[in-house]
């Protein structure tokens, strides 16, 4: 005997109608609340495209001069060397696999084997930011080497690419009804594929030419939003009910403004915590190395 209630066939177009007004208001909401933080940030960070991007470095990085590249005519580029290279390093792990693979609902992580190495690259970039950390303590505390700029920016490209890797997988669970039970990454060769991309940045940017400089400099900024959002995405999902619902762009698209609207806010506030602490946009302090 069947106990299941009887779901009757004209409440399907009504829950289905219920559904779309949800998701239109939701929508509504996000375009809202985005354009008013975009209006803010645009009125109340520095000016110019370089300057909205000093703002999202100046909510996430130190920016200390001596520790970051430069442009041509001297300033230095929205975030420092490491930071550069995380964020840069963040963005291919979270594109490359959807771009270049055709794997845009893939909700496993890479095998065994990829995470070994992509969990070397965070130990190493720990490992060298310690010791670059010692230089901030004063000459008396030991270290093992002199740090250096470029150290900074390669062990940033390593552990971008596994903060990116690792999170696309836990996004597409969250987010997509047809997520799939394929890895974001299947070998280390496609590992490769993407340590070559950085290796690529790399080069663009020890060159010190400005037409490579000037993108890298708006893409790592766009990199810290585009973690943020993934992040802001997901907890948004999470707390609106709407994980596992999206079978479409258009059908996650309001979800996902949401969180870069969050995204936003969180960079404002902290933005404006430090200028209320400093009184400037410019970095703290300024170490030896």
């Amino acid at each position: 005997m069947n106990n299941e209630p009887e779901v009757l066939s004209s409440d399907v177009p009504e829950q289905a109608q219920t559904k779309a007004i949800s998701q239109k208001r939701l929508m509504w909401v996000s375009i809202i609340l985005l354009l008013a933080l975009s209006i803010a940030w645009i009125l109340f960070t520095p000016s110019g495209l370089l300057g909205k991007a000093d703002a999202v470095g100046y909510a996430v990085c130190h920016r200390i001069a001596i520790r970051s590249f430069a442009f041509p005519d001297g300033v230095q580029l929205p975030l420092c060397a490491r930071c550069t290279g995380t964020f840069l390093g963040v963005s291919i792990g979270l594109l490359a696999p959807g771009l270049l693979f055709r794997r845009r609902h893939a909700a496993l992580f890479p095998p065994i084997g990829v995470l070994a190495i992509l969990i070397t690259f965070s130990v190493v970039w720990a490992f060298d930011g310690l010791n670059s950390y010692t230089f901030l303590l004063g000459p008396t505390v030991p270290h093992l080497y002199t740090p250096h700029n470029l150290l900074r920016l390669a062990t940033g490209l390593g552990q971008g690419i596994t903060m990116g890797s690792l999170l696309l997988p836990v996004f597409n669970s969250m987010l997509w009804a047809d997520a799939k039970a394929e890895r974001t990454l299947n070998s280390i060769w496609e590992l490769l594929i993407l340590i070559g991309i950085g290796v690529v940045l790399f080069g663009m940017i020890l060159s010190g030419l400005a037409i490579f400089l000037y993108p890298l400099a708006i893409l790592s900024s766009l990199g810290v939003l585009l973690v943020l959002s993934a992040i802001c995405t997901v907890t948004a999902a999470a707390f609106t009910g709407r994980e596992n619902t999206a079978l479409t762009l258009a059908d996650a698209l309001p979800i996902i403004l949401l969180g870069t609207a969050m995204s936003l806010a969180m960079l404002g506030v902290i933005d404006l915590a430090r200028f209320a602490m400093t009184g400037t946009w410019d970095s703290f302090i300024s170490p030896p190395v």
